[in-house]
């Protein structure tokens, strides 16, 4: 007969103790004891099972971060672009390393993965650059040039067609332009739109066209558009330099950006970190140096209790 195993030491802090047993239990060397002693720990106290609820979320809403115990068994989904790469031959291998790929007739997908930019040229002759675990559908007809980005920036230099607008839409926003180069950013429930040459137009529900020129920028939301800036368009071009730029964004943001680039997935233990302000550069060649200089700025630490997850909580 299986002897009780008594509960291992464990940290005071629940939050704590819950980690302790989120990796025992999540390195598959758990045996029907250590689960025993689990729940034990459980009944003691109704903010064991609260804290441990919130790991265990955090855990199972992130669907493209590896469990440890199938990553033998099928590539996880943020690391599908190193096969991509492997299989594509020298196109694929040029868009990975941020190269060109020129594709006529091209009507469909897509895609890139964690840390990889992909530029395209269009059988119009309009280039465009995606960015880092980006997303985008391309459908050109007769009267218009449309592209649909579902997730991430991209940049647009689109080629001349006063008949034929090139159109771009994401989330519940339409940008129209005749000739013009722009970035279209979109992060959590916020997408950015800023020229660098030429002119758009940005509609928004049932409000008339809204003119963005080279140099503005204009952000739209659930709320609507905000104000005209005479600024970000350098921000929201660094990526294309090596760098996210960020001036004052919410860590939630910041977070999402450095997401596209980063091995691991980052997440915020506590919903209150999310509204806390980053300023500054960071070299999205190295990811997790990036990392820790955003939280050099701020009270934070990281947990890394299995792989391919990284918890930001408070000191």
């Amino acid at each position: 007969m299986e002897r009780e195993r008594d509960q291992p030491d464990l940290p005071d802090d629940p939050r704590d103790a819950a980690l302790a047993w989120f990796v025992r239990l999540e390195s598959g060397d758990a045996d029907a004891a250590d689960r025993r002693a689990f729940h034990a720990w459980l009944a003691q106290d109704p903010a064991h099972r609260r804290e441990y609820d919130r790991l265990a979320g955090l855990w199972g809403d992130l669907d493209r971060v590896p469990d440890p115990r199938r990553a033998q068994r099928a590539a996880p989904t943020r690391r599908r672009f190193l096969a991509g790469a492997a299989v594509g031959g020298a196109a694929a291998c040029a868009a990975a390393l941020g190269g060109a790929v020129v594709l006529t007739g091209w009507p469909g997908d897509l895609t890139t993965g964690i840390g990889e930019r992909r530029t395209v040229t269009l059988d119009d002759g309009s280039v465009l650059t995606l960015d880092a675990d980006s997303a985008l559908s391309v459908a050109f007809t007769a009267g218009e040039r449309r592209v649909r980005l579902t997730g991430g920036r991209a940049h647009f230099v689109t080629a001349p067609d006063p008949g034929r607008p090139f159109v771009v839409t994401c989330a519940e926003g339409r940008i129209a332009t005749a000739d013009a180069s722009f970035v279209v950013h979109r992060c959590l429930d916020s997408v950015v739109v800023a020229v660098e040459s030429g002119t758009t137009s940005l509609t928004t529900g049932m409000e008339p066209p809204l003119p963005i020129a080279a140099g503005q920028s204009r952000s739209y939301g659930p709320e609507g558009p905000g104000p005209l800036l005479s600024q970000g368009v350098a921000v929201e071009n660094a990526w294309r330099h090596g760098r996210l730029v960020f001036q004052g964004q919410p860590l939630d943001a910041v977070i999402a950006d450095l997401n596209r680039y980063h091995p691991a997935r980052i997440v915020l233990w506590d919903r209150p970190l999310a509204g806390l302000r980053f300023d500054g550069s960071v070299d999205i060649s190295r990811p997790d140096a990036a990392l820790n200089a955003i939280l050099r700025t701020l009270p934070l630490r990281t947990l890394r209790p299995v792989p391919g997850l990284v918890i930001i909580r408070s000191v």
